[in-house]
């Protein structure tokens, strides 16, 4: 009985250490990444440059308006068009739009929501809005040009695509200068 009872023993020790072993196996690794919402970036940065972490870029808010030059502002323009709508009376250009229809489409207030993209803040929002692009000039040819640059959300073909001829050069200067002076934020 003492052989039966030692060769027990001896296989319960076996099962005991396999099942150590496999607990062993099956612990979590502290260096790997877990279940987060960072999850993705961090194996992103890792096949990337074998970084355990990514760290956000800050770069901060876009430029304003008011924080461009002159040329800045109306870089790609025949420069006979910029001055034009630099001299152009911007506070005509609430006119301009009555007369023209587009506030029909298009407002000041941010919340209102219409066929075409808010003019709140439009000036501001030119800067950026084309990438090398300035904000005199994605103003000038979103009117023109209609259809070259379609915000997101927008729908194609809405605004007529005949301003750049129904359209006074007059009144399509004060126009570009009353959009780039919507600067609200």
């Amino acid at each position: 009985m003492n052989l039966l009872r030692q060769r027990r023993l001896v296989a319960i020790a076996t099962l005991l250490s396999v099942l150590g072993a496999l607990l062993v196996a099956c612990a979590p690794d502290p260096t790997n990444a877990i279940i987060t919402p960072d999850l993705g970036p961090q194996m992103v940065a890792a096949a990337q440059s074998d970084l355990a972490a990514a760290e956000p870029v800050e770069e901060g808010p876009p430029p304003t308006l008011a924080e461009l030059s002159e040329e800045e502002i109306f870089a790609g323009l025949d420069p006979d068009l910029a001055s034009a709508i630099q001299a152009a009376d911007a506070t005509a250009g609430e006119t301009v739009a009555l007369a023209n229809g587009c506030i029909g489409c298009h407002a000041l207030d941010p919340a209102a929501q219409m066929t075409g993209p808010t003019w709140y803040n439009l000036g501001n929002t030119a800067v950026t809005r084309i990438e090398g692009m300035s904000p005199a000039s994605y103003l000038h040819e979103s009117i023109v040009a209609t259809n070259d640059y379609i915000v997101d959300g927008y729908p194609q073909g809405v605004m007529p695509q005949n301003y750049g001829d129904t359209l006074s050069a007059d009144d399509l200067n004060t126009l570009v200068a009353y959009l780039l002076a919507q600067q609200q934020e």
